[in-house]
């Protein structure tokens, strides 16, 4: 047994020391010298066309002659080494008013959306705008003595008065934006605002869209890849803003900023404030308006964006003439002169006297119809006179003469208090003439208003005469500059 195994054993080692002895022969290579960096066969996984508009960061992949066809070699030279994935930009947004593409759960090519055309891309702004820096974490509601005010760092953006609530939810909005920049259209008193960040408009809503180059026509989420902000939580009422309809046009002697389906914003005499924000609406493609407080009163105005699409509102051509026949700030009709001016429509009931910073107005919601410097009692004195005159109108006719007047439900005041009440004055003698070398409006040779020219005094006298006012009034600010001057009419 023994002998065996040791016979088996050399028999081993003898046939490996031979072929160890024997020269290697090289094993061919089937496979190029270079190989892709990919499969070199299709996937059978359907490939995602490309987009239409590429992102600006460019894309390695695929490489050049890639995918190969079935059974076909590669060209040497014409696959590129692999290289790391490049971040991309987020996609881009669809149209705003368009509806998005109905994608089914598990679909591997959705239907692409219709093609629509690109809102203001080249809408420039007629003026510059009036903004100013903000950052949301400095967003702060305090109460002060003159009621509920919105600081912004060491800026008071808005007092709301008595109502808490307002300045709540008007910061909740600029939180949920987070502006870099806040922007006013209206002057003193804005009508609409908006935020910018990094000068581009925030997108609420939908997917995160990609940056566009240029920065018109279309609005981005900015902050990255972060989730899309809310933006309308602090607003009582959001309306859709139709990109393809919006225009300015004028409306019973006032400027109008609407688009076919509402009146969205309204300017009164100012046409470049409702220009400014209809190229803004385009400029930026804003589609939503947000109104902060009660619609009648509000706080604030703002556009902003949004992702979501944008729903068709029933009513169309109907809708818009029951809010031209609401609009609470119109021209003055006057009989043969046509709209002239501004005429307010207020609720006695709401009008109040309050302190504005250092001095006390009296005021209906946003609208103040007169300042009283630091004399409370006389502003409150004449806020009780407005109520209790259950005057409905509050009209401005501007001009040098800054004649004002209230109305009763469309009619002339007929009675006033006695310690409000001016001198009379004869309407069928007024005419307008030059007075030491200035233009006025006279009564028998007496100058009773200062006009800028001749064509405003006889605006003013058709005015007097179309209301049959007779006798001025005046709510004194007791002796500081200021009050309200008004008109009555005396004789029946």
């Amino acid at each position: 047994m023994r002998k065996l195994i040791a016979t088996s054993l050399g028999a081993i080692l003898t046939a490996n020391l031979a072929a160890a002895q024997q020269p290697l022969v090289p094993i061919p290579n089937p496979y190029p010298q270079q190989l892709p960096t990919r499969p070199l066969t299709p996937s059978p996984f359907p490939q995602s066309q490309p987009a239409s508009n590429p992102p600006a960061v460019p894309n390695p992949y695929p490489p050049q002659g890639f995918p190969l066809q079935p059974g076909a070699q590669p060209q040497p030279g014409s696959l590129q080494p692999a290289q790391p994935t490049a971040p991309s930009m987020p996609g881009r947004l669809p149209p705003l008013t368009g509806a998005p593409p109905n994608v089914t759960q598990g679909q591997a090519n959705p239907p692409a959306a219709k093609p629509s055309p690109a809102f203001g891309s080249q809408m420039p702004l007629p003026y510059a705008e009036q903004k100013f820096a903000l950052r949301a974490t400095d967003v702060a509601v305090r109460r002060t003595i003159s009621g509920w005010e919105v600081w912004t760092g060491q800026k008071v953006l808005r007092n709301t008065g008595e109502s808490e609530a307002s300045a709540q939810d008007l910061a909740r909005v600029l939180r949920e934006l987070r502006p870099t920049e806040w922007v006013a259209i209206g002057g003193a008193k804005p009508v609409v605002e908006y935020g910018l960040t990094n000068g581009r408009p925030a997108v609420t809503g939908g997917a995160v869209p990609e940056a566009k180059e240029g920065g018109t026509g279309e609005v981005l989420q900015s902050g990255g890849a972060s989730t899309p902000r809310a933006g309308a939580g602090g607003a009582k009422f959001v309306l859709p803003i139709d990109l393809r309809s919006t225009r300015v046009e004028p409306v019973r002697g006032v400027w109008v900023v609407r688009d076919d389906s509402n009146i969205l914003l309204n300017f009164g005499t100012d046409k470049g404030g409702a220009e400014q924000a209809g190229a803004a609406i385009q400029h930026y493609g804003f589609n939503r308006l947000g109104i902060v407080g009660p619609p009648t009163q509000p706080v604030m105005s703002y556009l902003f964006a949004s992702a979501d699409p944008v729903k068709a509102i029933s009513g169309g051509a109907m809708v818009v003439q029951s809010q031209i026949e609401a609009l609470t700030r119109t021209g003055i009709p006057v009989p043969g002169v046509g709209f002239t001016g501004e005429m307010i429509k207020i609720d006695p009931r709401g009008v109040e006297a309050r302190k504005d910073g250092l001095e006390w107005v009296v005021a209906f919601g946003p609208e103040v119809l007169g300042r009283f410097g630091p004399t409370e009692w006389a502003a409150r004195e004449a806020a009780r006179t407005i109520r209790d005159g259950r005057f409905t109108e509050f009209c401005k006719l501007g001009g040098v003469s800054g004649m004002t007047f209230f109305l009763v439900d469309g009619k002339p005041p007929m009675r006033v208090a006695l310690a409000s009440q001016g001198r009379n004055f004869d309407p069928a003698a007024l005419k307008t003439q030059q007075v030491n070398g200035r233009w006025a409006v006279t009564e028998s040779g007496r100058q009773l208003f200062e006009v800028g020219s001749a064509q405003e005094g006889e605006t003013v006298i058709r005015v007097l005469k179309a209301f049959g006012f007779d006798q001025s009034a005046h709510l004194s600010a007791g002796g500081a500059k200021g009050g309200i001057s008004f008109f009555v009419k005396n004789r029946r």
